[in-house]
Parts: structure tokens; sequence; C-alpha cells
């Protein structure tokens, strides 16, 4: 008797206890961000001192937001107006908005292409 009420109350304690959260936004910093290409190209001795200088960075890390998303089919209609095709393609991520493309009749859509992510 005395174990089960001794345990109620540890998980009583357990339970009762009230939890915080923290919440962080980073920004991309330019200078501080990842290399992503090296360059391993060395140059050779007489033109540097034995070889050895440091590897340069070519290419730094750009921010998700400025990369290139996927576009994908969502539908595809014929104009009556212009009698052009008109594709109708959805950016990949949550709430972007649908692009349209304009094509002539006797070609067909393309199911998924690379498209510039709005800011």
């Amino acid at each position: 008797m005395v174990r089960k009420i001794g345990l109620c109350l540890v998980l009583i304690v357990c339970y009762c206890q009230s939890a915080t959260a923290e919440g962080r936004i980073y920004q991309h910093d330019p200078e501080g961000a990842h290399c992503t290409l090296w360059d391993n190209l060395r140059l050779v001795w007489p033109q540097t001192i034995m070889g050895r200088e440091p590897a340069k960075c070519r290419r730094k890390a750009q921010q998700p937001t400025k990369m290139a998303v996927i576009c994908r089919l969502s539908n595809q209609y014929i104009d009556k107006d212009t009698g052009s095709r008109m594709c109708v393609y959805r950016r990949q991520g949550r709430g972007d908005e649908e692009e349209v493309v304009s094509l002539s009749p006797s070609l067909s859509c393309q199911r998924t292409y690379s498209c510039q992510k709005d800011d």
C-alpha cells in the first residue's frame, strides 16, 4: 500500500512540472556560409614555395530560398482565345502559388522542371 502511494506521488510530481520552449531565428550570413566547392588544383614549385598553399573556396553555400525548386504539372488546358496550350505548374513547398506557361498547341507540357523560388 505504501509503495502504491509512493509511486503515485512520484508520477504526480513528474507530470506536474512545467516545460518551457525557446524559439530561435537564424539569419544567413554569406561570409560565414560553409564552402560547397574547394579549389584543389594547387600550383607546383617554383610557382609557390614547395607547392604548399592553402586550398581556396570556389563556391559558398546559398540560402535555400535562393535556390531553384521543382515545379510539377498540375493542370493543362487549351485557351479558347489564343488557341495555345496553357500548362499550370505548382511550385514545390508550402503555400507557394501556381505558375502558368503558354505553349504551342502541338507541344505537350513537361511533367516537371526547375523554376526559381519567389521571395
